[in-house]
């Protein structure tokens, strides 16, 4: 909540103050299972670079990044409280895991 509350502070991000965290289902819909590390589609991974530091010619608003481990969803356990969806972007798989758990976020705008 901390990073969507930056994302969305002052005049926003790009120009945006609606970011939010994506339901597990919107997150799965953008897994490509005919690839790995990550299964995304190209257009949700974009002139990332193949270093730790990325490309250096690469801004937040004009690339697209999806990491190859886990990626929070909104999408809470009924059955647990205490944990969340996760898409594994290295091999496409749904889980959960432990709310506390240290992993990525993609925000996205808008409605769910």
């Amino acid at each position: 909540t901390t990073f969507l509350a930056a994302l969305n502070s002052g005049g926003g991000f790009a120009g945006y103050t609606d970011w939010r965290l994506p339901n597990l289902t919107e997150l799965e819909s953008i897994r490509n299972l005919g690839t790995l590390s990550p299964a995304t589609f190209p257009a949700f991974n974009t002139n990332c670079g193949a270093s730790s530091s990325g490309n250096p010619g690469c801004s937040v608003t004009t690339c697209s990044c999806t990491p190859a481990g886990l990626c929070w969803s909104s999408s809470t356990d009924v059955n647990a409280p205490a944990l969340a969806g996760v898409v594994a972007y290295g091999s496409g798989g749904v889980t959960v895991n432990k709310k506390d758990y240290l992993s990525t976020v993609r925000a996205v705008r808008g409605g769910s």
